[in-house]
């Protein structure tokens, strides 16, 4: 009876180690680059940015750093709801408490369950260790019947399996691990400059009750949310959408940094395609905005010499040779 008994546990045993490596075999190189560092930082960090890919592309976590000796990493990620971003948020404070929360509004009229933009909602997921929280956010932002592939990738990721027996994998962002979570897209298009409106949109979209439960989340943590849109193409309904995010942050008594309506970037230069996501020039006139408003609206430290935070100056230097070999600015 015995023998039996410690047969099946060593058959339990090595089916959940068979079970996790699976996990982690099925889970896309993207994830790793963009999260591992999150993961891995010891320190907590002094400001989180999250939201779509226009935080994704549009803040430098390592330029805040060399110019303000700020803190920070760039959690954004493609077509994130705010109802996601929310989530994302009280899943990233298990691991780290900022002293500042800047949330993107870019998708403030999209809903929670649209489920285009399920696929990349693996980008986080598939870095998030399994965790009572992590089974508590799928639970909240996916569909019942597709759960079961963001808590053990490797059963139903039918399109990773594909990847994976093709030998074909597509990088789905283009970031680094010393780059704490940003991306640097390498190409200039020129857009067109557009009107700016006043006008906001006037009912209720699915993104404004996610950002009551996000500043709610944050103050219960002792951090400051701040609402933010950043520069580059938007259409007039797009603006109105986010114009009317400053009821939301008038309501709460939240900071609003609208950076769509301020002359920051260049639409002829600083984009990198047709939607409006900001080339590197882009993102280093917003990071410097974002830089120089937090310092000055927050007694935030700088900590460039503090020896505690000595490989942020070596992942500075792996940055600015990655910028320097790939980005001409042709």
């Amino acid at each position: 009876m015995k023998k039996k008994i410690a047969m099946t546990a060593i058959w339990l045993t090595a089916l959940v180690c068979c079970l996790a490596l699976l996990d982690r075999g099925m889970r896309r190189d993207d994830s790793e680059r963009k999260y591992g560092a999150f993961f891995e930082e010891k320190q907590d960090f002094d400001v989180l940015f999250l939201g779509t890919s226009r935080v994704l592309d549009g803040v430098s976590p390592m330029e805040l750093w060399r110019d303000y000796g700020l803190t920070s990493y760039n959690m954004g990620n493609n077509s994130e709801p705010l109802g996601v971003t929310r989530w994302v948020l009280e899943t990233a404070l298990e691991y780290h408490t900022p002293r500042v929360a800047v949330i993107d509004m870019f998708y403030v009229a999209h809903a929670t369950d649209e489920d285009w933009t399920y696929s990349f909602r693996h980008l986080f997921y598939d870095a998030l260790p399994l965790s009572r929280a992590k089974i508590r956010a799928v639970c909240a932002t996916q569909p019942e019947d597709g759960r079961l592939e963001f808590l053990m990738p490797f059963s139903l990721y039918h399109g990773r399996w594909e990847e994976l027996l093709s030998g074909r994998e597509e990088r789905l962002v283009e970031c680094e691990p010393y780059m704490m979570g940003s991306e640097m897209r390498m190409s200039r298009m020129p857009r067109d400059n557009y009107a700016f409106t006043d006008e906001m949109t006037q009912e209720e979209l699915p993104g404004h009750q996610a950002l009551r439960e996000i500043a709610a989340l944050c103050r219960a943590r002792g951090i400051e949310p701040v609402f933010m849109a950043l520069p580059g193409h938007a259409s007039g309904q797009e603006q109105m959408d986010m114009n009317s995010v400053q009821h939301v942050a008038d309501e709460l008594g939240v900071p609003f940094v609208n950076m769509v309506r301020m002359d920051i970037v260049d639409n002829q230069t600083d984009c990198y395609d047709w939607q409006g996501h900001l080339n590197p020039d882009g993102a280093s006139k917003a990071t410097a905005f974002l830089g120089a408003w937090l310092k000055a609206h927050y007694d935030l430290p700088d900590r460039r010499g503090d020896s505690a935070y000595a490989h942020w100056d070596d992942n500075l230097a792996r940055y600015e040779a990655y910028r320097a070999e790939n980005w001409t600015g042709k």
